[in-house]
């Protein structure tokens, strides 16, 4: 399994958030955060799972602004390219995967 698995768990939820990616708050973070680990495919250690979505939350958080997420919420499927955006900004958190 790789991280991409994990982010399209994360997706849903980044889309949904209300907040400027630059300026989530603790408590959107936080449910990021949680939602990722509680999505996640079986086979890894909740504490990677924790890093890895810590790791992913906060590069996307700084790679969307406001407008994007919307954007994504308003999407259903969201568009393939603004997918690829979150996988991108996410993949540097990969190796928080690894035992």
């Amino acid at each position: 399994m790789t991280y991409r698995h994990l982010l399209a768990v994360a997706l849903p939820l980044a889309v949904a958030l209300p907040v400027s990616a630059a300026e989530w708050s603790a408590q959107a973070k936080n449910e990021f955060v949680q939602q990722c680990v509680a999505g996640a495919p079986a086979g890894y250690e909740e504490p990677q799972l924790r890093a890895y979505c810590d790791c992913a939350a906060t590069k996307v958080s700084q790679e969307f602004t406001e407008a994007e997420l919307q954007e994504m919420s308003r999407q259903s499927p969201p568009d393939p390219a603004m997918q690829q955006r979150m996988m991108n900004a996410s993949s540097s958190c990969g190796d928080k995967l690894k035992p």
